[in-house]
């Protein structure tokens, strides 16, 4: 994004930290009491079914609203702006709401303050890629879940405790006054971008889809209130969704000279915008999902358990478990990485079966119905929640420089929408007497089928085997436990039969998938032990410590390569970067480490030893036939006795100092051709020498360090982090500014590879190798 941005350095203040989640939450929270004050709310102004109806139109038109506008205002103004006016009318639209005297002052501080409460969640779901690093992303959107779970919970509570702390005008005031005390902390605790220099141009489509969206949004919230078939309803929640990804994707071309069947080489933006694609289209499903989980779980707890005569407190009890699986499956998320494949096809699989078991809770037993009510919305929380968090953090992680407002409007209008397809149910038909229970048995069977779709479409293609399992489970269940009516259905029948056999193949499947990824992992393990050898803790007057991780996993190891060789010339070490990927490169690592190994003991110049190796790449590349193979190479040189070293740079980046107090310089060194191409003998280069003091440490390193992007195209800035590591030992440098880096990138594009290296203590000083 263009103008002032915070830098990302991890370090927001943990009150920041809960203030970004907040205002997001409060995109939870407020809705939610509205839903619950809205039949109490109606009875006392005189609002009748349709008023109460137009009031949710209301609420589903202003929040998509707000959150386009928000999303275009944050790229105009900046967050600086966006935030204050947006938590500001939400403090003026809660009032006019909390003290309205009639229809239409509620109706329009409904608008109000839905409008600008979405207007803070897209200011602030935009801000959070900006005060959190690419790696961090899954863990903040972990935590920012778990702080929704307490948003979902309190709103529960608050219906709940209506009637005894003043009413619905009581519960409606908790919103502005959430939003009066984020006023302040926006200020002193978080970051916030200024007006850019350059308006950047709106997002292709974005201004014909805002209306467009909006309209579908408006749509939705009345088909249900016009006995709309769900197929209809799901067929257009699919298509608002679809027009809603095309309308926030921040890659997408214009159809206007667009180059058809155009294949981008591989590396190049191509991938990149391929990839933010499958993310923003990815998060619009799982926000979609989410938003209709949600609204239908609320809806059906209300009537299964106030149908045999229960109270509205009851189904309000379950709901609260809702956000206790909320809660769990943001605690579990901060704690280990998620896959999105994976946790969406347990996640979604679970939740699907979950609400399955809902018409086997037992009538006659009020508080047993609770209870199993209760546990089963857990486990519907825990699994819509699991899906949610990796997706989320690769949509936030793949939000682009440019337009990140309106990129971020995405998901949160996802949500909206998926909630919109089933709060036009109105609110007083499913807490009556008087309940519709047809209506909201299909609404239960919809809903599992879009769960067990989203797994299909989110997971991996094992997910249809899982979920057709988990279904022939419940469908015994429902057949032992219950009224064996709700298996009386063909299409479900045929599923169920079917079902059986598959589950067997999908056992074995897994079972092979698992022999076979044992196999790989030991052949991967084996053939980097046996390329890249770990460095010894001390060769000769020098302590050293490396770190590798290549860009890819298929063979352990990449192009980059480095060693050390304790020889009767003194310790010489080498590092490099081959060109090339995938097998090619590694066959050619092995190549040259081989001939240093046996080089470096044989040949007594350090000149003569890169002239070898020069050579060596050369007839390599004449063997293999590739005539622009070479490689870039660092070579030092530690005599012993010495208190100095001799480098030899072929091409390669140059090493860092890291002296005492922490201050970072790179070191000067000539930089001579790569070797493989034939021209270092000719040439012959001199080594450099290097003064290495007491207490400095020498970084080496290959450009997949220097080169990592974060999610907004920053390079990784060495020098800075390394003064801000904090003091260790050579491993802990290396361990922690490997960690740091997966910090700041979450996709590596490159292999790396670190050597750092440093004056050996005495033999019995009794000093310990400690970074500056």
């Amino acid at each position: 994004m263009s103008g002032t941005e915070p830098a990302a350095t991890g370090g927001l203040h943990p009150l920041g930290r809960l203030a970004l989640m907040t205002g997001v939450a409060l995109g939870v929270l407020a809705p939610t009491l509205h839903n619950s004050t809205l039949v109490r709310a109606g009875a006392e102004l005189g609002m009748d079914g349709r008023a109460q109806s137009m009031s949710q139109g209301l609420v589903v038109g202003a929040s998509l609203a707000g959150l386009f506008v928000g999303g275009r205002a944050v790229d105009v103004h900046g967050t600086r702006r966006v935030l204050p006016w947006s938590l500001t009318g939400a403090c003026a639209g809660g009032v006019v709401l909390a003290s309205a005297a009639g229809p239409w002052q509620y109706g329009a501080g409904l608008v109000i303050e839905s409008a600008s409460v979405m207007g803070v969640v897209v200011g602030m779901v935009a801000a959070a890629p900006l005060v959190h690093w690419s790696g961090r992303l899954s863990r903040a959107v972990a935590s920012a879940f778990a702080v929704l779970a307490v948003a979902l919970v309190a709103g529960a509570a608050l219906a709940l405790a209506a009637d005894r702390i003043g009413g619905w005008r009581a519960v409606e005031a908790v919103p502005p006054l959430v939003s009066a005390a984020l006023l302040p902390t926006v200020f002193r605790l978080l970051p916030m971008t200024s007006p850019p220099a350059r308006v950047p141009p709106p997002l292709p489509a974005y201004r014909a889809g805002t209306i467009a969206v909006v309209l579908l949004g408006a749509l939705l919230q009345a088909a249900p209130l016009r006995d709309w078939l769900d197929a209809e309803v799901i067929a257009l929640l699919a298509v608002a969704l679809g027009t809603l990804t095309m309308c926030c994707l921040p890659v997408l071309p214009s159809l206007r000279g667009r180059p058809r069947r155009r294949r981008r080489p591989s590396g190049t933006g191509g991938n990149g915008r391929r990839v933010a694609g499958d993310a923003t289209g990815a998060a619009v499903v799982a926000g979609g999902v989410w938003g209709l989980a949600m609204s239908a779980l609320a809806t059906v707890l209300l009537v299964l358990l106030t149908e045999g005569g229960g109270e509205q407190a009851q189904s309000l009890v379950a709901w609260a478990g809702f956000g206790a699986g909320f809660a769990a499956a943001g605690l579990y998320g901060a704690r280990r990485a998620l896959e999105p494949r994976p946790s969406s096809a347990i996640g979604l699989t679970l939740a699907a079966v979950s609400i399955a078991l809902l018409p086997v809770l037992p009538h006659d037993h009020h508080t047993a119905a609770t209870v199993i009510a209760s546990l089963l919305a857990v486990a519907v929380g825990f699994g819509v929640v699991l899906a949610q968090i990796p997706w989320a953090a690769r949509f936030l992680a793949g939000l682009p420089a440019e337009a990140r407002g309106a990129a971020a409007t995405a998901y949160p209008a996802a949500v909206v929408l998926g909630g919109a397809a089933v709060t036009g149910i109105p609110y007083d038909s499913v807490i009556s007497q008087a309940t519709r229970t047809e209506t909201t048995d299909g609404l239960l069977w919809i809903t599992v089928t879009v769960l067990a779709l989203a797994a299909v479409v989110l997971g991996r293609s094992a997910v249809a085997i899982a979920v057709a399992a988990a279904a022939a489970a419940q469908y015994l269940l429902v057949t032992v436990l219950s009224d064996d009516t709700y298996a009386r259905r063909p299409l479900s029948l045929a599923a169920f039969v079917v079902s059986g056999a598959i589950v067997g193949l999908a056992v074995w499947t897994r079972g092979r998938q698992t022999e076979r990824l044992a196999r790989a992992l030991a052949g991967t393990t084996a053939l980097q032990q046996a390329v890249l050898r770990p460095l010894p803790a001390r060769a000769g007057d020098l302590e050293l410590s490396g770190f590798y991780r290549p860009a890819t996993a298929d063979f352990g190891i990449g192009g980059d390569f480095y060693d050390v060789a304790s020889t009767s010339h003194g310790t010489r070490v080498l590092i490099g970067d081959v060109r090339g990927k995938g097998l090619q490169a590694v066959r050619t690592v092995a190549d040259v480490l081989g001939c240093f190994r046996s080089q470096a003991h044989e040949t007594a110049d350090l000149a003569e030893l890169a002239a070898r190796l020069d050579r060596h790449i050369a007839r390599t590349a004449v063997g293999q036939g590739d005539g622009e193979l070479f490689a870039t190479a660092l070579l030092l040189e530690r005599p012993d006795g010495s208190q100095g070293l001799n480098a030899l740079n072929c091409g390669h980046l140059p090493p860092v100092a890291i002296g005492p107090g922490r201050r970072v310089e790179e070191v000067p060194l000539p930089a001579h051709l790569p070797m493989g191409l034939g021209l270092l003998g000719t040439t012959a280069p001199r080594p450099t020498p290097v003064h290495l003091p007491r207490g400095t440490v020498l970084l080496l390193y290959t450009d997949g360090l220097s080169e990592a992007r974060n999610a907004s195209g920053v390079f990784y800035p060495l020098t800075e982090r390394l003064a801000a590591l904090p003091p260790g030992s050579l491993r802990d440098l290396v361990t922690r500014l490997g960690d740091d880096l997966g910090q700041w990138s979450h996709h590596l594009t490159d292999d790396v590879a670190l050597v750092a290296l440093a004056e050996a203590e005495p033999p019995g000083s009794g000093a310990t190798d400690a970074t500056p």
